[in-house]
């Protein structure tokens, strides 16, 4: 039996698909890069795939060629400069999600559109995708606490996303204060070490049980809540390397006293509320 090649059908499928599956997998574990990257990195991908499946007649050596040479140059390519175990957990999930993919759109094909319409089967296929992301990124607006924060330091000022961490409880030992965390690229934009004697704090974490990070004092730092607002004068930072926020929604990590400041606040503004209330019943 003899077989058709189309290249650019080939071609097409597999950028488009590869396309969905880094999409999503970048989302899933929040190292999201450049649209424009990922469209690149996986039509560079899918023409190196037809290039080796025109020029090497054996099929198992060119499965081989795929799977454990492109796919994981393109998974790298995409999450660049994410750490080892990122990638390699990119490249499960992006496998996992391929064959989801390229499943359904055999499913519509072969059994609802009666090998019919193949162009739309395709098209359909991102469908799953979409609703996928578009629950995601719900649930985590929902189960995340993100609030806008601006440091202040002589004549320079910052205003960033920060996520509330309840599992953030580093202290400052020297002036017994909370530790919230930054990027680099905050740190000096508020002006680096020029700007700040830095020392240094102990810390424990998942993967670290001791480690060392850098810590400075701004003259200000304002956290906007929803109605609620939580001052610290002075503040105490630490800085983290900029791969800790790459793709995240934050640039900042608040300690665990913020939620019990904002949580003081609702329950004074309640007891407030219930004391108005008993002063109108008299």
């Amino acid at each position: 039996m003899n077989y058709g090649f189309y290249a650019d059908v080939f071609f097409l499928t597999n950028a488009y698909l590869d396309f969905l599956a880094v999409y999503a997998v970048g989302e899933i574990l929040l190292q999201k890069k450049k649209t424009l990257r990922y469209l690149l990195c996986c039509a560079l991908s899918s023409l190196a795939g037809c290039i080796l499946f025109l020029y090497i007649p054996n099929f198992d050596v060119y499965a081989l060629c795929v799977h454990f040479m492109i796919n994981p140059i393109m998974t790298a390519a995409c999450f660049y400069p994410a750490k080892k175990e990122v990638c390699i957990k990119a490249y499960c999930l992006t496998y996992f999600v391929i064959l989801l993919l390229g499943g359904s759109v055999e499913w519509l094909y072969v059994t609802v559109a009666k090998r019919r319409f193949y162009e739309l089967c395709l098209l359909l296929s991102a469908v799953p995708v979409i609703a996928f992301l578009f629950i995601l990124r719900w649930r985590r607006k929902n189960v995340h606490c993100f609030y806008q924060v601006t440091i202040w330091n002589g004549e320079k000022s910052v205003e960033l996303p920060a996520l509330l961490d309840t599992g953030n409880r580093l202290t400052d030992p020297y002036v017994n204060a909370p530790v919230h965390i930054v990027s680099k690229g905050v740190f000096e934009a508020l002006g680096g070490n020029v700007a700040f004697p830095v020392r240094l704090i102990p810390f424990s974490s998942v993967g670290c049980r001791h480690g060392m990070v850098e810590a400075f004092t701004v003259e200000r730092a304002l956290v906007n809540g929803d109605g609620a607002v939580h001052e610290a004068s002075p503040a105490v930072l630490a800085w983290a390397q900029d791969d800790l926020f790459c793709g995240r929604p934050y640039q900042m990590i608040l300690h665990s006293s913020v939620a019990e400041s904002f949580l003081q606040k609702e329950e004074r503004a309640g007891e407030g509320a219930g004391q108005l209330r008993v002063n109108c019943k008299k």
